[in-house]
């Protein structure tokens, strides 16, 4: 019987782990996810966001692109960050259980306000 417990609350403990990082409505901090993004993330999509490494190699998804990532919605990259993502270039791993749902947040923060794709809007001259 106790070995039917353990297990069962191993199998609840897992399936909570694959949902959604919690949201409490508190706005991700730039400057925490900053040093979150240098830890997890610049390995692959690189300091300057590009995902392209010097030899141009591309590791992860570029964040400066005009149609890349950014252009998806707040919660489509916080699932993604939780989930990892599966793509053309290749597999980014789950960060839950790594990264809290607040360090999370920082990292999408950061990641917004530091690569900004190109307008699509032209302007006049």
């Amino acid at each position: 019987m106790r070995s039917l417990s353990l297990g069962l609350l191993a199998s609840v403990a897992t399936f909570a782990a694959c949902g959604p990082p919690e949201d409490d409505g508190t706005p991700g901090d730039p400057t925490a996810g900053k040093a979150i993004y240098t830890t997890y993330c610049a390995a692959c999509h690189q300091h300057d966001g590009t995902g392209v490494t010097p030899g141009g190699l591309r590791m992860g998804a570029d964040y400066t692109a005009a149609d890349g990532p950014l252009t998806q919605s707040d919660a489509e990259l916080l699932a993604i960050i939780n989930n990892g993502a599966t793509g053309n270039i290749g597999t980014m791993p789950p960060w839950r259980g790594t990264l809290s749902a607040k360090k999370q947040r920082d990292v999408l923060a950061y990641i917004r306000a530091s690569f900004v794709p190109p307008s699509n809007e032209e302007t006049d001259q």
